[in-house]
């Protein structure tokens, strides 16, 4: 059976730095995109994001974005994936093809959104999915609150400590995430990114069955504040709305005010086992 290994996030966790990594041992290769959002898609009923992938497709490679190395397609083959008419089925056989036509063991599908899709949509793919492929699913979660801190330089309207304040994302429940995938897909894999990328990978090849021979560099790992390194391959780490982030310290003010919003959700991660296990103190707990 072919096997698809599904990314489900979260955001700002180094998952384009984990995408970089098993499509350079040859292990996942994730087709025209790291992400092509097609779950989102799915469930959204939003017909505009095909128009932008069919321009992306046509566009030269650029990191972050595309495979270099797509082989070939058929005009049919592409307008069947990228049509409007959104199905688990187009899905399906879009990925069976990545993994004809790249010789790749496993195709993937990288995009961040995969960690908020509704259970409503999980038990639907579930049926289908699992009869068509072996399915892998990876959730690569980094520490709680110094990730929640990166997304307020992002997404920050007013601040980045106003933004720190404001009501924590779906994104943040890390064990109701977990715990929802794992009911649907159980063979899953939690890979911290604080361990991960300072190369502890045994585990994860293991999960995956090929051995994991080089990891590709992470902005995230070791953590170095506002001196965040601008890797060219890694702007979705250090940029944000195409501007590099003017990255400040989490004073020790703020952080003890995140201590006490975030406590439930490191004791809910505790008690699922998601915490690192090499990179000792790295976690607040």
């Amino acid at each position: 059976m072919d096997n698809l290994v599904i990314c489900a996030g979260v955001e700002h966790t180094g998952s384009t730095s984990l995408w970089y990594t098993l499509r350079e041992n040859k292990i996942v290769h994730t087709g025209h995109f790291k992400q092509c959002k097609y779950l989102q898609a799915y469930e959204k009923k939003d017909n505009t994001i095909r128009a932008i992938f069919n321009q992306k497709r046509k566009m030269p490679f650029q990191p972050n974005r595309m495979n270099p190395d797509v082989y070939n397609w058929t005009q049919d083959e592409l307008d069947d994936f990228f049509d409007d008419d959104f199905s688990i089925d187009r899905y399906i056989e879009y990925y069976k093809r990545v993994i004809d036509k790249t010789g790749f063991p496993m195709a993937g599908d990288f995009s961040e959104y995969n960690a908020e899709l509704s259970e409503d949509i999980l038990y639907q793919l579930a049926i289908k999915l699992n009869n068509a492929f072996n399915v892998k699913v990876i959730l690569l979660f980094r520490d709680p609150i110094i990730r929640w801190w990166h997304l307020s330089h992002c997404a920050a309207q007013k601040s980045e400590e106003w933004f720190f304040k404001q009501d924590l994302q779906d994104n943040c429940f890390y064990a109701e995430i977990y715990r929802k995938w794992r009911i649907h897909f159980p063979n899953i894999h939690v890979a911290i990114t604080e361990d991960l990328f300072a190369g502890h990978t045994d585990e994860l090849s293991d999960f995956l069955g090929y051995p994991i021979k080089n990891m590709h560099r992470c902005a995230f790992v070791p953590y170095k504040g506002k001196d965040l390194p601008h890797y060219p391959e890694l702007r979705c780490q250090w940029r944000s709305n195409a501007r590099p982030l003017k990255y400040k310290e989490l004073t020790p003010e703020l952080y003890e005010y995140a201590e006490e919003a975030f406590e439930w959700i490191y004791e809910d991660c505790h008690a699922e086992g998601i915490y690192p296990k090499y990179s000792l103190n790295s976690w607040y707990m």
